[in-house]
Order: C-alpha cells, then sequence, then structure tokens
C-alpha cells in the first residue's frame, strides 16, 4: 500500500515536468490571441531578464538554470548562450532556446542589448512577452504565405550571419508598439482608437496566413515596450476585441500616411480587386499640418538611367507617364533607352513583369513618397528638319539619326550633340539631365489615410465615422 501511493505522489511532478516541457515548446499557447514577431539582432546579444521567466532547451525540452542576465552566441548550426558571470558555464543547443514567461504578467519583459529596431537602427530594446532564439539556418518556414518569409534567406542579409530571434506575445501587448510607432501619441484620441483598430486588423489577418510577421513596414512598425506610450495604450484598451467586417469577415485594414486628397481603389494599385478596399474623395487629408500635401523631388538623369537600363551600354534618353487612374496615381510609365555603341534603341514599361503599379515608386534610381505625382523634365527643345524640309520640335534628340557633313548618318546617344553653326561648334543638350517628379501624399494610397484622420479627429469625428469613411461597406463590431 504504501509502495503504490509513494508511486502515486511521485507521478505528479513528472507530469508537471511534461507539461511544462510541451508548454515550452509552444509558447503561442501562454496567449490568447498569439502573434509572432521577426526580431533582427545582432550576431551576439545580452538578455537582461526582468520579472520571472524560464530558459528551456528546444532540443531536450529540459530547463536551464539562469541568471537574469544572459549573453547569446551566433552559430550556424547552433545557439550558445551563457547563462551566469561563470564564463565555464555555457549551453550550446543545435535547436536553440526559448525564453518564455513563467507565468504571463505585465511585470515581465527583456531588454535586448542590440536589435535593428524597426529595420533602423540597432539598439538596446525592451520587449513584453517570450522569446524564440533559433540557429541561423533552423527551421525555414516553407509554409509561409509569403516567400520572402524565410528565416535562412541567404539574399536578405538581416538573416545571414544571425541568430534568428522572434518575440511571441498576446495581440493587444503587440499593439501598445505598434500603434504610437504609426501615429503619433500626442494625435487626438479618435486618430488612435482607428490607428488602434486598423492595426489589430491587419495584424490578425496577416498572422492568419503567416508563421510571423516583420517588425517593419512590410507589415507594421513594432517597437516593442520601448515604443509604447500611455495615450496609445488608453486608446487599445477602450477598442479592445473591436473588429473592422465586411459581409461577416475579417478586413485587411490597409492604411497609410497620406492620401494626397483621395484614396485608390486596390486592383490600381497591387493585383487584386478588394470589395472594401474602394478610393473614395479625401478632402480631410489636404491642409496645412499634413507635410505631405505637396512634395517634390529632383532625380538626375543618370540615376533613372541606371535603376531602368541597368545594362552596359543603355542609357535613357526618354520618360512619360502613359496612364493614371482616376485617383490620379501613375499606373504606367514609358521609358526609352538607347544604345551609346550601336544607337538601337528599346522601350521599357513600368511596371515591369508582374510588379504592381505601386512598385514606380522604387523603379526610377530613388525613392517617391507615392504614385500620386506628375512629371516634368529639365531639357530644351530640339528643333529638327526633316527630310522634307519642315522642322518639328522634341523634348529629346537621344536615338535620333543625324546627318553628317559627308552625308551619313549618325544616331546621338549621348546627353550632348555638338553641332555646327556659324559661329562655331555649340553643344546642345540631347536629353533631360534630370526629371522632376510633384506629387501629393505618401505611401499606397489605400484605405486608411492618418493625415486624414487627424484631421477628421480635430473636426470633432469618432474613429467609427473616421473608419467608416475610409473602408467601404464595413461593420465595427466586437468580437
Amino acid at each position: 500500500m504504501y509502495k503504490k501511493i509513494t508511486a502515486a505522489l511521485l507521478s505528479v511532478p513528472i507530469a508537471a515536468f511534461a507539461a511544462s516541457a510541451a508548454d515550452a515548446a509552444e509558447p503561442q499557447n501562454l496567449y490568447n490571441e498569439p502573434m509572432t514577431i521577426k526580431l533582427v539582432p545582432s550576431s551576439n546579444f545580452d538578455v537582461e531578464i526582468h520579472g520571472s521567466y524560464q530558459l528551456v532547451n528546444q532540443a531536450t525540452g529540459e530547463t536551464v538554470e539562469m541568471d537574469n542576465d544572459m549573453q547569446f552566441r551566433h552559430g550556424e548550426d547552433n545557439v550558445t548562450v551563457k547563462v551566469s558571470d561563470d564564463d565555464s558555464v555555457m549551453h550550446t543547443s543545435p535547436e536553440g532556446f526559448i525564453l518564455q514567461e513563467d507565468g504571463v504578467s505585465d511585470s515581465n519583459y527583456v531588454e535586448i542589448s542590440s536589435v535593428k529596431r524597426a529595420g533602423a537602427s540597432f539598439q538596446t530594446t525592451a520587449y513584453q512577452g517570450s522569446f524564440v532564439v533559433d540557429p541561423e539556418a533552423e527551421r525555414s518556414p516553407e509554409d509561409a504565405a509569403d516567400k520572402e518569409q524565410n528565416r535562412s534567406d541567404s539574399s536578405n542579409p538581416d538573416t545571414v550571419g544571425r541568430l534568428q530571434l522572434f518575440n511571441v506575445l498576446d495581440m493587444e501587448d503587440y499593439l501598445k508598439g505598434v500603434v504610437p510607432s504609426e501615429v503619433s501619441a500626442s494625435w487626438p484620441m479618435a486618430v488612435l482608437k482607428a490607428q488602434a483598430v486598423a492595426a489589430r486588423n491587419y495584424a490578425k489577418v496577416q498572422m492568419s496566413s503567416n508563421e510571423f510577421l516583420y517588425d517593419t513596414t512590410t507589415h507594421q512598425v513594432y517597437k516593442g515596450l520601448s515604443g509604447d506610450a500611455s495615450r496609445t495604450n488608453q486608446a487599445i484598451r477602450a477598442t479592445e476585441g473591436v473588429f473592422l467586417e465586411h459581409n461577416g469577415t475579417l478586413i485587411n485594414a490597409y492604411f497609410h500616411a497620406s492620401s494626397g486628397g483621395h484614396t485608390d481603389d486596390s486592383e490600381n494599385v497591387w493585383a487584386n480587386e478588394v470589395p472594401y478596399i474602394r478610393g473614395v474623395d479625401d478632402p480631410y487629408d489636404t491642409h496645412s499640418s499634413n507635410p505631405y500635401t505637396e512634395w517634390t523631388k529632383e532625380i538626375s538623369q543618370n540615376a533613372v538611367s541606371e535603376a531602368v537600363f541597368p545594362e552596359s551600354g543603355w542609357v535613357l534618353s526618354d520618360l512619360e507617364i502613359t496612364a493614371e487612374s482616376e485617383a490620379g496615381r501613375v499606373q504606367q510609365m514609358r521609358a526609352v533607352g538607347v544604345n551609346e555603341q550601336t544607337g538601337e534603341t528599346q522601350e521599357k514599361m513600368l511596371p515591369q513583369g508582374s510588379d504592381s503599379a505601386d512598385s514606380i515608386r522604387w523603379d526610377l534610381g530613388a525613392t517617391l513618397r507615392s504614385t500620386k505625382f506628375d512629371l516634368s523634365k529639365d531639357t530644351n527643345s530640339v528643333t529638327v528638319k526633316t527630310a522634307d524640309g519642315s522642322e518639328q520640335s522634341y523634348d529629346s534628340a537621344a536615338g535620333m539619326d543625324i546627318r553628317q557633313s559627308d552625308g551619313s548618318d549618325q544616331t546621338v546617344a549621348y546627353d550632348t550633340v555638338a553641332v555646327q553653326t556659324g559661329s562655331g561648334v555649340e553643344y546642345l543638350q540631347a536629353a533631360a539631365s534630370s526629371y522632376t517628379f510633384t506629387g501629393s501624399g505618401y505611401g499606397h494610397g489605400l484605405g486608411m489615410s492618418q493625415w486624414g484622420a487627424y484631421n477628421m479627429a480635430q473636426q470633432g469625428m469618432s474613429y467609427r465615422d473616421i473608419l467608416t469613411h475610409y473602408y467601404t461597406d464595413v461593420n465595427i463590431v466586437q468580437r
């Protein structure tokens, strides 16, 4: 009888350890609405623990004794962690470690010595939640919806030569690091609430199809506990559980900084037609406080040429807008290149291939704030006498054939052309030396304009007014 009782008692801690190890293998199980965010640490980084945590070896499931200060060291095929001041106390795992909250609490957080915060610069940053530390090339997520979300993607320098670090935490705590990173915490409360709902929707939809999210504008800017603010935390609490639906389904609540006076239909910017992302007139966006109401960007001919015609021997001779959406966003551009050796010309249409119209912002040798722009060229008009004796004016002579004194023709393939005049040789500009883009707005122009929302709130409108203005045929629901 005594032996049976002893066996039963001994089974309790064994079962408890097994449950703990299972939970540690899946820290997502700790949270009601778990989010997994990919962070970019330096090759080696220190961790300072605040609150109650446990460290688990993913290879063995065993808990590792540790101090509140640790050092993680990079390994392509393993992770090494120094867990105390004693240099001899090191643990190495081929599958990495999990640093997990030992009971979820607002008082638990971790400071990491060197993280590329929101893709900007390496800083000491504090985060709530739990952490997964993998080797450099461990666990590539083959089922990730976005093929670029590959933990061992050698084409992405942020995944090479460093450990793979993931922050796992509850949705509402994640939003604390997102909302004040997207809008100023000093803005009217209605804007902060609208941003909280949009960010919550976006995060929920994205996590349903991705193994993890990035902490940059690839998804949403996230700066962890180091980025939170009391007023945005208040807006998040006030809208907890509030979502946007279209026909009973959560919407992908896209947002951007400034619409330039009109948002656009989704298919005019990206590929797919989305019924709740319809272009709306946005007079709220254009106001004196908005720094993006008007902007100008000048790009040199050389920069555009290198971006559009990177092939050796080809230079840009002309660039023009060929299609715009009803909202005024550029849909297509035509670029003409000329070969400096042969005089042969070729055309390229932007965007190229399967790229979206929004990619034009990055296709021209510098980043444009939006595709809502007009184009002007820094060039002199060239007057050409044609074969029938008539004269015509062109913006560019590049690519044209010019009759030489010996009767032969030579193709203009340079920025300047030598012309014999009565007073001698003059060098005339044959093509634009630069292109000036004059535009409005900032971002893709889909869904909610943050600067427009700011003005709506200033005029006394509620966060519900803001959301129903920017998203078409949606319901605001408590879930």
